[in-house]
């Protein structure tokens, strides 16, 4: 199955996801917070409403053997946020802005080249995941 014909799920799991995130099973979870990376990348998670989910978001990555994934996660939370990965993106953002703006744009720019050059992998592994749960028909 392909992510096309997969489309009408991938919908339904966005709208549990975002009304009752619990109610996702663990399969459901995986692809509501890795697909989002798949299609914009690791900076796009802080900025928007994914990093709100970050814990298992890394959880999910593990999940489907992206561990480098998941490490590059958890060392930008340490450098960014020490002290948790707060919610909502202005919240972040506002923790952002204490941050040597320069500094923080050489740090998006590597931990994105890193995850774009394995990206097509973990879009691989998640199709995998898909097919493999039945998550998709």
């Amino acid at each position: 199955m392909t992510r096309d014909e997969a489309q009408d799920s991938w919908e339904k799991i966005v709208d549990i996801g975002f009304t009752d995130y619990e109610k996702l099973t663990r399969e459901q979870r995986v692809w509501f917070n890795v697909e989002p990376l798949t299609t914009d990348g690791l900076w796009y998670h802080y900025v928007n409403y994914g990093a709100d989910k970050n814990a298992d978001t890394i959880a999910d990555l593990e999940y489907l053997n992206f561990n480098s994934v998941a490490n590059q996660l958890r060392e930008f939370n340490k450098t960014y946020f020490p002290s948790g990965v707060p919610e909502g993106p202005d919240t972040r953002q506002e923790q952002f802005d204490k941050f040597d703006e320069d500094q923080l744009e050489d740090d998006i720019e590597e931990m994105d080249e890193k995850f774009w050059k394995i990206s097509d992998e973990l879009e691989n592994a998640l199709l995998e995941h898909i097919n493999n749960s039945g998550i998709g028909k």
